[in-house]
C-alpha cells in the first residue's frame, strides 16, 4: 500500500464521519421541534458506516471477511422513531382535545455523547492524512 493508499483510506473516514457530524447537528437543531399529533415532523436520523467493498490489488492475502485497505462508507441513514414521540402538553397550540404533542424523541445527551465520538474520528483520519502527508514530504525530501 502507498502513502495515496493511506490517505485515500482516511478520506472514506473524514467523508463518513463528516455525513455523521452533519447529521447530529441536524438532530441537535430540531430536538426542540413541536407538532401536532397527525402533522409531518422531522424525524430523528442515525447514520451507519460499513467497510467499502474490497478491490484487493495489493496482492497481500485476506483472511478476515472485511475488506482489506479501501477504507468505509455510510451504509445507510435510517430513523429510529419514524412516528417520534408524544408528550402530554395540554398549553401548546399544537395540542389535541387530550393535550397531546409529538416530538422528534432526541436525546440531547445522546447526540453530543455522538458529536464527541465523530469529532474525534474525524480528527483520527485527518491526523492520518496528515502523518502520510508529512511521510510523502519526506520521502520526497530524500530523493532531492
Amino acid at each position: 500500500m502507498s502513502l495515496f493508499g493511506a490517505i485515500n483510506i482516511a478520506g472514506t473516514g473524514v467523508n463518513a464521519e463528516q455525513t455523521w457530524l452533519d447529521t447530529i447537528g441536524s438532530n441537535i437543531a430540531n430536538a426542540n421541534d413541536i407538532a401536532g399529533v397527525n402533522q409531518p415532523q422531522y424525524q430523528e436520523q442515525e447514520v451507519f458506516v460499513a467497510p467499502k467493498p474490497s478491490v484487493n490489488s495489493s496482492g497481500i492475502p485476506n483472511f478476515t471477511n472485511y475488506a482489506l485497505g479501501d477504507g468505509v462508507q455510510v451504509s445507510s441513514i435510517v430513523t429510529p422513531k419514524p412516528n417520534g414521540e408524544l408528550k402530554y402538553d395540554p398549553n401548546s397550540t399544537f395540542a389535541n382535545k387530550q393535550g397531546m404533542v409529538k416530538e422528534p424523541g432526541i436525546n440531547l445527551g445522546t447526540e453530543l455523547g455522538n458529536l464527541v465520538t465523530a469529532q474525534y474520528s474525524y480528527e483520527a483520519n485527518a491526523s492520518v492524512i496528515s502523518q502520510a502527508k508529512a511521510a510523502y514530504l519526506s520521502v520526497l525530501g530524500i530523493v532531492n
